[in-house]
């Protein structure tokens, strides 16, 4: 019998991920991974995500009569005020912040729920989604040939963080801004081209190349046992 896992995803971009990327890969495993777009509004999902709206779909999800676990898959960068914790990580490296975070998180929804406490794995990509595709920056260019000039741009600045996920997080300067900026005619779309670049890097390059994702991963890979 398949395990259910539900991954409560920032928006289309990171759902399509999980059904694209990440699913197949667990499938043999006996897992079945859903992602799952928060909606925002009538008709709408993903993007402002303010923490009271997230955890509305994990309860309501938790609360479903399958039992299945729930994961997360959203961004630290612009990460809602009300998280739990969030007014105590400022001060913190990078893997503390997410440890912190993740934590407070995971303890409010049980607190909430009332669910076993395996059943909710609380993960925050740092600093974004984008930062994955920086694992393997040839899988990047190779979605448009026009994007190929620019790969070794996109090297140096991969090169210059401690990994894809140190990437920063500032407006101008985190991964996806520098996807914008340098991959033109066509210009990079989240949506139209993340699908394809994510196909492109892989699991693999992925949990290879990105600490904190290949730890959220091994996580979810543990529940087939």
């Amino acid at each position: 019998m398949m395990k259910r896992v539900c991954v409560i995803c920032e928006g289309q971009t990171e759902e399509t991920f999980v059904e694209q990327v990440l699913a197949p890969s667990f499938y043999d495993l006996g897992l079945s991974l859903i992602g799952q777009t928060i909606q925002t509004s009538p008709g709408k999902k993903g993007g402002a995500l303010n923490y009271a709206r997230i955890k509305r779909d994990i309860e309501r999800t938790l609360n479903q009569k399958s039992q299945p676990v729930v994961t997360t898959l959203i961004d630290l960068y612009k990460l809602g005020t009300d998280f739990p914790a969030v007014d105590e990580v400022s001060e913190l490296q990078l893997a503390g912040k997410l440890h912190k975070l993740t934590s407070a998180w995971h303890s409010d929804i049980v607190a909430s729920t009332g669910c076993r406490p395996e059943r909710f794995l609380p993960y925050i990509q740092a600093h974004e989604f984008e930062a994955l595709l920086f694992s393997d920056v040839d899988g990047i260019v190779s979605v448009n040939k026009s994007w190929l000039g620019v790969s070794e741009e996109l090297k140096t600045i991969k090169a210059k963080a401690q990994s894809p996920e140190y990437i920063n997080n500032k407006p101008e300067t985190k991964p996806a801004a520098h996807l914008e900026r340098l991959l033109l005619s066509p210009k990079y779309k989240k949506v139209a081209h993340g699908s394809i670049a994510m196909k492109n890097v892989g699991l693999s390059a992925m949990e290879r190349e990105c600490e904190f994702f290949s730890e959220w991963v091994s996580s979810i890979r543990r529940l087939a046992k």
